[in-house]
């Protein structure tokens, strides 16, 4: 095989991990064969880069044992990239989750189909306006600027031992303390209402906690989150920008 093909293949492996495992591209309603097309036009984009950074190996005489160790070394840069890229994504559907949990609705989980795992309904919510907000704020052209310099500064050479492995945990870590404070007001809002209602109970037994607190909480919850909409955009926001600048650090330091 050429030194172009073989380019190809190494840098097919790494995008088709990284299309496969990207939130975005995840689910089931994106059909493979889109997601297939998606990262064979990547690659035919980085493949002459992919062979400029290459030309220390020779690559038209490569060894079928050491081909098969650099498509495990793409795979594997591939799945970094895509766990990189969940940072902007897994704040909001934390906060969401804490929301759900707060005001009740975490029973009546959903079964996505899509991404094969049950999740709420204020966490879908919550992930809509993160990918929306994900594209307005223009990351989706810094991952492709992620992807760029991947494929320039770490074609090869990544082990394990290499890796800012302390930084990933404190990043992955710091997106439940994000989606924490996130939806932090509403939080302390719908905690004072359970301290109330208990002291309703307290002083009038007779009371149904059931029938009088569960959809008073989710009636109260629908109207705070409402109401707090515009402070909850400005914090995802925020945090994405905080996202934007973990995966800066992490990906420098994983360059080297």
């Amino acid at each position: 095989m050429t030194a172009e093909v073989i380019g190809f293949l190494l840098v097919l492996a790494r995008v088709s991990v990284l299309v496969a495992l990207f939130p975005l591209f995840a689910r089931r309603q994106l059909p493979n064969l889109v997601k297939l097309g998606l990262a064979t036009a990547l690659s035919l984009f980085w493949t002459p880069a992919a062979v400029t950074e290459l030309n220390s190996i020779d690559l038209p005489n490569i060894s079928g044992p050491h081909f098969t160790l650099l498509v495990i070394e793409q795979m594997f840069i591939g799945f970094l990239l895509a766990m990189l890229m969940g940072l902007f994504f897994w704040p909001a559907k934390i906060a969401g989750a804490y929301v759900a949990q707060e005001i009740g609705l975490s029973l009546a989980s959903i079964s996505d189909p899509n991404s094969q795992d049950s999740s709420t309904l204020v966490s879908r919510i919550f992930e809509s306006f993160s990918v929306l907000l994900f594209f307005a704020l223009n990351l989706h052209h810094f991952m492709l600027l992620v992807i760029d310099l991947s494929f320039k500064r770490v074609m090869t050479h990544v082990g394990l031992m290499e890796l800012p492995t302390e930084g990933w945990v404190q990043a992955y870590a710091a997106c439940t303390d994000w989606g924490l404070l996130i939806i932090a007001p509403i939080l302390v809002l719908l905690m004072l209402v359970t301290v109330i209602l208990t002291f309703l109970i307290r002083a009038a037994p007779s009371l149904n906690l059931f029938s009088i607190g569960m959809p008073l909480r989710v009636g109260l919850g629908a109207l705070l989150l409402c109401l707090f909409s515009p402070i909850i955009f400005a914090a995802l926001e925020h945090y994405m920008y905080r996202a934007k600048e973990e995966v800066e650090s992490l990906l420098s330091s994983m360059m080297g």
